[in-house]
């Protein structure tokens, strides 16, 4: 992982520490981590294991997709269609979820 991504990592991380109102130390006691290393990571020098990634988004409520890309995830964004989809019966799950795969198979494509 090149230096510019950890600190943007870093920076994410402090951004939703500091939204929290957390200090290093909170977020690392809620985290079972250091200070310091809560601190190396700010600072671009550390990276995430991702058992400690996982409980990070955990205690501050946000996405891995937020702090390793940049991308907040727009749960509302979907929610009419996956109401439509929950009133299906269960049988139509799987031929669905293929339906699915290949149109987003598809659209990856032609992004690509």
């Amino acid at each position: 992982m090149n230096e510019i991504i950890k600190s943007q990592i870093g920076l994410r991380l402090r951004e939703k520490r500091e939204q929290a109102g957390y200090t290093r130390e909170k977020l690392g006691e809620l985290c079972s981590l250091s200070p310091r290393f809560i601190a190396n990571v700010e600072f671009g020098d550390s990276t995430f294991s991702l058992d400690s990634l996982m409980t990070v988004c955990r205690v501050l409520s946000c996405s891995s997709d937020y702090l390793l890309f940049g991308k907040e995830i727009d749960s509302e964004a979907w929610a009419e269609t996956a109401s439509k989809l929950r009133q299906l019966d269960i049988k139509y799950q799987e031929p669905v979820e293929k339906i699915l795969q290949g149109l987003l198979e598809t659209i990856l494509t032609a992004e690509n």
